[in-house]
């Protein structure tokens, strides 16, 4: 049976590793960082009277901010604009109008973003402490970023990778520390990136570790499923 290291995503590994098993792979959870969500309090950042034209969500470990958020002030964003399907749907449940369609990664909802709202409109955006290129994308396309770091990516010290087959990068943030570590010795042939741009990461990085790189169709663990099933034809 063929072996997959999963590096992420950090905050469910267990989706994914499903989703190789379906495949007939075995998974070996192998996560490279860990998230220390900061736990801000909305009311230090915010007033009950602020409002925003667009919410947007790239990462599950801003979700804790973003529930207490809407705890504060429900009304604060007037829609949501999400990274996934899950992060959509619990947008939803928490309140926010989600109009569009899940987004594949950050450079996806900036496209999507851009297309739907007004050049000038107001965009919140909590994120991690590496992560910048949604904000600048935004930016550039004329909308006003209010961009709030609410938890931190830390490199997890790793000796050596187990053998695998492949190994599944969900973050750019994984990639730089599987590049800064002895886990690139011996890598696996293949690297799977999550979205556009992870694979951007991979393939910016020491690409002849790996002999090929590709990216999921969209960021489920059912398109993982299927990539893992047609990995080698």
């Amino acid at each position: 049976m063929k072996r997959i290291l999963l590096t992420g995503p950090v905050e469910r590994l267990e989706p994914w590793a499903d989703a190789a098993r379906s495949a007939g792979w075995e998974p070996i959870e192998f996560p490279l960082i860990g998230i220390e969500e900061l736990g801000l309090r909305p009311e230090a950042m915010f007033t009950h009277e602020m409002r925003f034209d667009w919410l947007c969500v790239t990462s599950r470990s801003a979700l804790p901010f973003v529930e207490r958020l809407a705890a504060f002030s429900p009304g604060i964003a007037r829609r949501a604009a999400c990274v996934g399907e899950t992060m959509t749907e619990l947008a939803r449940d928490l309140g926010f109008t989600t109009p569009l369609r899940p987004a594949r990664d950050a450079a996806d909802l900036a496209q999507l973003v851009a297309a739907r709202a007004t050049p000038g409109a107001s965009v919140l955006w909590p994120r991690g402490d590496r992560a910048v290129d949604l904000a600048e994308s935004l930016r550039a396309h004329g909308f006003v970023v209010t961009d709030r770091i609410v938890y931190v990516s830390r490199a997890v010290a790793i000796a050596s990778a187990p053998q695998a087959d492949a190994v599944f990068f969900a973050s750019p943030s994984a990639c730089s520390a599987w590049f800064s570590s002895p886990t690139r010795n011996d890598s696996p042939t293949l690297a799977i990136a999550i979205g556009d741009t992870t694979f951007e990461a991979l393939t910016r990085g020491d690409a002849t570790t790996f002999v090929r790189i590709t990216r999921l169709a969209e960021p489920t663990p059912a398109a993982f499923a299927f990539a893992l099933a047609h990995a080698h034809e």
